[in-house]
């Protein structure tokens, strides 16, 4: 009976030794299932927070892109309204018919003054009084072009 009490302490033993063996599995598998559920639940916050972000993205680059079209129309307005400017080339001939002008610098003849100088001549004709103005331009524009290189 010694024998049989011997087995029978053996079996108990084991059959202790798989139920402390079960219970450490089982209590694995609970550290594990809390695991995966932490993880899964870590897994659906950093998806959502991506959805977020990627959805913020996409309002910016929209925002961006309405701010660029509102800049092209602008450019399109500025183009539209630098044609309504004096070229530089205008400008340069403007000064220049206004330097021909000058007061200052030009001999203009008073009326009274020409027509002195047409009574004192026996008759002038309209042609050589053209002549003379057109000498007197011509002088003119030479001493602007000199003053000017």
């Amino acid at each position: 009976m010694a024998r049989q009490q011997d087995t029978l302490n053996q079996v108990v033993n084991r059959v202790n030794d798989f139920n402390r063996r079960i219970r450490d599995l089982e209590e694995k598998i609970r550290n594990m299932n809390a695991r995966v559920n932490t993880l899964d639940d870590s897994l659906l916050d950093k998806t959502q927070s991506l959805s977020n972000n990627m959805q913020d993205l996409e309002d910016e680059i929209e925002e961006v892109r309405d701010r660029i079209a509102n800049m092209e129309v602008d450019i399109k307005e500025i183009n539209r309204e630098k044609r309504k400017f004096v070229s530089e080339q205008q400008l340069d001939e403007m000064e220049n018919f206004m330097k021909l002008m000058n007061p200052l610098n030009s001999n203009f003849v008073t009326q009274n003054q020409l027509e002195d100088e047409l009574d004192g001549r026996e008759t002038v004709s309209k042609k050589e009084v053209e002549k003379m103005i057109d000498r007197k331009i011509k002088s003119k524009q030479s001493e602007s072009k000199t003053g000017l290189e």
